[in-house]
């Protein structure tokens, strides 16, 4: 990966594995109105995809220096395109719970290829936040299509077309190096070692920070329904979300760290209560969007600098290869614990509230290795070459 090399179809790779999670609020409606399901039981599904997903982040962060990476992105690939077609021949709630959790497994171990990739580049932050924008790109055409295709040929068009694309991702697998390159680099700086308990606390303000996130993400579409809005406009709504959330990465990709990560952190948790509390007084078209949009430009604001902390209290990289599977483990846990709330008899407004009690702990244990990250960052900087 030094001089760039392999960055396009690393890239392509990180955007094909991390496509579920953007297409997900429209997939879980459809399983509702398609194929029956209850909401319930669709909250699970997709805690399914992202349950493989989980698993196989995990497997490839500590096996990859043993595999080939264009091989294993290859059998990636191919678990998603045969799991996605294998999707559309299975009704029952189990058989497709089990096939989801193939598919999301084979989606993991591309996003952690990617996020391994990206950081033994010469500019890792530049090329995490290509990434980034390239999947928020990704997601808003998605959202902004997926309706029309879903109205026209059902759940089942939706998965065709997630294989579709996977395979069209093939070539550029094909592309990608055989071995694990820069691994010596990235782990002989004299003070790349890692306090593995500041580690864990910056892990941990990531897990639940994405619990927060995906417990709401994930039934936006539902919120909508239920507020009367069509189809159409939620689609379009998902779509300004993720245009949204690219418009909160590159503010932090502009201002960096010039106010520090305290001051931002403190803010957008502030905005995100304030959406959160918003939306459960009323829900209406405006509302709807303006609401979900400005918790876009919060999430992906509070995102990098979580990542940010991270890097600088893990020097090594070790912790930050964790980053992909904790950031997976919120995501499949999210939709559950909206399914937990709802089939105990909560309503959408419950979700609410856990989604802000999950943001004032995700805060906090983000604060708390701050001083320490940057005294870290500091040593690094020092170091010569």
């Amino acid at each position: 990966m030094k001089h760039m090399k392999g960055l396009v179809p690393t890239i392509v790779g990180g955007v094909m594995g991390n496509s579920v999670i953007y297409l997900i609020p429209l997939l879980v409606g459809a399983m509702v109105t398609d194929r029956g399901f209850s909401e319930e039981q669709a909250g699970y599904m997709a805690s399914a995809d992202l349950a493989g997903y989980t698993v196989t982040t995990l497997l490839t962060a500590l096996l990859l220096h043993r595999m080939s990476w264009r091989s294993a992105a290859l059998a990636a690939l191919a678990l998603m395109i045969g799991a996605n077609i294998g999707t559309t021949f299975l009704y029952t709630a189990s058989s497709f719970a089990a096939i989801r959790f193939a598919s999301g497994a084979g989606g993991g171990i591309l996003a952690a290829i990617a996020t391994v990739s990206l950081g033994q580049t010469d500019r890792p932050d530049r090329n995490y936040g290509v990434l980034f924008a390239a999947s928020l790109l990704f997601g808003a055409a998605g959202l902004w299509g997926l309706p029309l295709l879903l109205g026209r040929f059902g759940l089942n068009g939706g998965y065709w077309v997630v294989a579709l694309l996977a395979l069209v991702t093939v070539p550029f697998a094909v592309r990608l190096p055989k071995d694990r390159q820069g691994r010596e680099q990235a782990t002989t700086t004299s003070c790349a070692r890692t306090p593995w308990l500041l580690a864990a606390i910056v892990l941990a303000a990531i897990l639940v920070f994405w619990t927060e996130q995906n417990t709401v993400y994930a039934y936006m579409e539902r919120m909508g329904a239920a507020a009367g809005l069509t189809p159409e406009y939620i689609g379009f709504g998902l779509g300004i979300v993720n245009l949204a959330g690219f418009a909160g990465a590159a503010l932090v990709a502009w201002l960096g760290t010039r106010f520090g990560r305290a001051v931002p952190l403190v803010l957008v948790t502030a905005v995100k209560l304030g959406c959160f509390a918003a939306l459960g007084i009323k829900v209406g078209a405006i509302s709807y969007l303006l609401a979900f949009a400005t918790l876009a430009v919060a999430w992906n604001v509070m995102n990098p600098f979580q990542f940010g902390i991270l890097a600088a209290v893990d020097p090594s990289g070790r912790a930050l290869a964790m980053a992909s599977t904790v950031t997976g483990a919120g995501l499949a846990i999210g939709p559950a614990a909206g399914a937990m709330v709802i089939g105990h008899g909560g309503g959408y407004g419950t979700i609410l509230w856990l989604a802000s009690a999950l943001a004032i702990v995700s805060l906090i244990l983000s604060l708390a290795p701050i001083g320490l990250a940057e005294r870290h960052a500091r040593l690094l900087h020092s170091v010569p070459g």
